[in-house]
């Protein structure tokens, strides 16, 4: 397209709907990101395993992020990923596109919003106080717009983003005082919608920081921003190219933790040891106007992930982006629950918390240490719940060491356990009741898992046990390709 050319809705708009994707599979998985196991392999990738826990639902509520940024790449470059510019060319209908390569390449698009610099980008917004900013966002697109690195634009209504949306916003004009958007929408498709478009009813007009609207008509969600929702800009430059996924070993984002929590469990807390909150109290959180802002309370660094898929439903867990240096202070994580996984994943790590016995119950979970020692606390509102922990780090590719501490007790004290760096050894220590833990070492090699099983080991009451490897055997190999 030339330079002086615009976005027409209608010419490069796709012609089908925005559609949902229950579940990404492992091959769209590897065709995303760089460098990831041909196969969903435990035992030669299990940091790609525990992200796939992730990426694998980022559909599950639409697919309007990656029918967003394809149809920009298309308009831009006349063509991308194998596919031609008009984006209107490609039949469908209400249940996407008719080609299955092109709704695969579809959820790779919208997949890529977990790149390592997408979520520098939302992590950036966030420290500036942009999350819910009309003004900010309109500069960035309209600067996009004149240096032809176009945006796409996050829109929400709640803190975990409901109903949250990506769309097109292709002119940024002032009309008096008042800054306005016009915008491509994959939920109102030309074919379908001609007036939305025709009608001019495609606009977003921004009046303050936070006073804006957005109404989709025609029985959609109506976005505002006195619901205290998103509404924050993102390059599509930084989100369309395939790159290495955010944990992968060795990777350059060394201060980033993710932390998700699947199944039935829901987050009611997160705090440091200072008092420092992410929420204004332990309780469910819809809003955004429910994270706590107070200078002398507000915990910083910490930030909901918007699930973007323009749908609603269901989202697939809570993901947590956390941006803090190693060695900075202990993070306290309140999850109400219970059959629930909570995930700490960070750059050639994962810490795995699951509580399995099915019981809702109130639990208190201290996470301590990335990069070095990784120590973990347990207390539970329940009068007794057991957990299990996992440990693993990598070391080189194919190369990994990990830790297993199984059935777990905790009554009315606190169980804690300590990987020392390396994971080459465990330390569990409880109060002053005695009880019993099952440990089990791992270590990956290419395609061999070698195991080293203590079985059960007696932790007596007030003392620190102390667990090493034993023999180790090969219980695992994958077969060659």
């Amino acid at each position: 397209m030339g330079i002086l050319d615009e976005f027409d809705p209608k010419r490069d708009g796709w012609s089908f709907e925005n559609f949902t994707t229950a579940d990404l599979s492992w091959d769209l998985y590897r065709r995303t990101y760089l460098a990831i196991n041909p196969t969903e392999n435990v035992i030669e990738s299990p940091l790609d395993v525990a992200f796939y826990q992730i990426f694998k639902g980022c559909a599950a509520q639409g697919n309007c992020g990656g029918i967003s940024v394809l149809a920009l790449a298309l308009f831009r470059f006349g063509g991308y990923m194998g596919y031609g510019s008009p984006a209107f060319f490609y039949a469908g209908g209400a249940n996407g596109p008719d080609r299955t390569d092109l709704y695969e390449a579809l959820n790779i698009m919208q997949a890529r919003q977990f790149s390592a610099p997408g979520i520098r980008n939302f992590v950036d917004v966030v420290k500036a106080g942009q999350l819910n900013d009309g003004h900010a966002a309109f500069t960035r697109i309209q600067g996009g717009l004149a240096s032809g690195d176009y945006h796409v634009l996050s829109v929400s209504n709640g803190l975990f983003g409901d109903a949250a949306h990506t769309i097109v916003p292709y002119r940024a004009e002032f009309i008096g005082s008042q800054r306005v958007l016009h915008v491509w929408n994959s939920n109102r498709p030309y074919d379908a919608f001609p007036h939305h478009y025709d009608n001019d009813l495609n606009k977003i007009v921004i009046t303050g920081p936070t006073q804006w609207r957005y109404d989709q008509g025609d029985g959609g969600t109506a976005y505002d921003g006195s619901n205290n929702g998103w509404f924050f800009a993102i390059p599509t430059s930084l989100i369309r190219h395939k790159g290495r996924q955010p944990i992968s070993a060795s990777f350059v984002l060394t201060s980033l933790t993710l932390l998700f929590v699947s199944g039935t469990g829901s987050v009611a807390q997160i705090e440091d040891d200072q008092g420092r909150r992410l929420f204004t109290g332990a309780r469910e959180h819809e809003l955004r106007g429910d994270l706590e802002t107070a200078e002398d309370r507000r915990l910083t660094g910490v930030a909901p992930w918007p699930w973007m898929g323009g749908l609603g439903g269901d989202r697939p867990g809570e993901l947590y982006v956390v941006e803090q240096p190693e060695g900075s202070r202990p993070l306290t994580v309140t999850v109400k629950g219970g059959d629930y996984t909570l995930q700490q994943l960070s750059r050639d790590q994962l810490t795995e918390l699951a509580q399995q016995d099915g019981r809702v119950a109130v639990d208190q979970i201290r996470l301590d240490g990335v990069g070095a020692d990784v120590n973990l606390a347990i207390r539970t509102g329940a009068a007794r719940r057991r957990f299990d922990v996992r440990y693993v780090k990598a070391e080189t590719a194919g190369r990994w060491q990990g830790v297993r501490v199984r059935n777990a007790l905790v009554t009315d004290d606190v169980v804690r356990v300590r990987v020392p760096a390396g994971g080459t050894s465990v330390e569990v220590s409880a109060g002053d009741k005695p009880r019993e833990v099952d440990v089990e070492f791992e270590r990956g090699r290419g395609k061999r898992l070698s195991t080293s099983t203590l079985g059960s080991q007696r932790l007596p009451g007030g003392k620190v046990l102390v667990a090493e490897p034993g023999k180790w055997t090969a219980v695992r190999t994958t077969k060659k390709r």
